[in-house]
């Protein structure tokens, strides 16, 4: 074990998104209704029990969740009715966040993957008609570092279908609660990421967002059955998004927090597509929920 962390931020919160959702339809408008973070202090290398955030949120456009939904999250329909709206708790969070004086470049946010920044967060604020804060544009990708110990890993193994199940099996790490729900994942992934600090892992931002991309500009075939399917879902909302995940360097630059990796402009907010893909829409049987309920379509 190395020292020091090696991680160029004071304090990393690991945090997760629950969203709406239904059963074989990844088209579903995902509202977020939960949001968890945990606090893991770098410099003095521990978890904050005493610090945390676990807000449920009321969804507006689905506000009766789905059987599926209830019983994938163990989230009830109760509490969800008692709870705030995403506008209300996220003013909560940010005061929290003030309070607490967790100031912007000094922490980096943690998920497992991509989706919940990239596709939760960014479409929630597409909901809102409002910039996405810079704070949700950039973050660590504990995923990648996953995927590359399990690379290095004399024996391949899958220990389940999740990446949590998979992250527990091979790091040795129990996963205690109910999978899929905001807060017991995110008690999980802070004991991940202090693994990975305390055997010496470089952990610093490794994922961010851009409102150009290359890939985006090589057409591809819609999946006709994308609404049943996740990765072909995802390949959809990589296009209809305004911005794009992208992986960053070994080093991230600290004057790259919260602006486009593109134009490197903090006003680039994704409330417009700078790559409108008009040949997707064409190619769906149906019009798209998703893309419909946040405005993304032009007339």
């Amino acid at each position: 074990m190395t020292s020091d962390y090696r991680c160029p931020f004071d304090n990393l919160l690991i945090v997760d998104l629950e969203a709406t959702c239904d059963k074989d339809n990844f088209d579903y408008p995902p509202e977020i209704i939960q949001i968890s973070v945990r606090v893991l202090n770098t410099r003095e290398k521990v978890i904050r029990e005493d610090l945390s955030f676990d807000k449920l949120i009321r969804p507006v456009i689905n506000p009766k969740l789905t059987d599926y939904c209830v019983e994938l999250t163990g989230i009830d329909q109760e509490s969800i009715d008692k709870a705030d709206t995403f506008p209300e708790v996220y003013d909560q969070f940010s005061a929290w966040l003030k309070e607490h004086d967790f100031q912007e470049k000094r922490f980096a946010f943690v998920c497992d993957t991509r989706q919940d920044m990239w596709r939760l967060a960014q479409y929630q604020f597409l909901l809102n008609k409002q910039p996405l804060p810079t704070i949700f544009r950039q973050w660590v990708n504990l995923g990648y570092h996953y995927e590359e110990d399990r690379r290095k890993a004399p024996v391949q193994d899958t220990w389940g279908p999740s990446l949590i199940e998979k992250m527990s099996g091979f790091y040795n790490i129990p996963f205690d609660g109910h999978a899929h729900n905001a807060k017991d994942d995110c008690a999980f992934l802070a004991k991940i990421t202090k693994y990975l600090l305390d055997n010496g892992k470089l952990v610093t931002i490794n994922e961010s967002l851009k409102c150009i991309s290359g890939m985006r500009n090589v057409p591809f075939t819609v999946d006709p059955e994308w609404k049943g399917n996740f990765e072909s879902a995802c390949k959809v909302f990589q296009a209809i998004l305004p911005l794009v995940s992208t992986p960053t360097k070994r080093y991230f630059v600290e004057d790259y927090y919260g602006k486009c990796l593109y134009c490197f402009d903090a006003t680039c907010t994704g409330l417009e597509h700078k790559q409108y893909p008009a040949y997707v829409y064409e190619q769906l049987k149906e019009p798209s929920d998703l893309a419909i309920t946040a405005g993304l379509m032009r007339e």
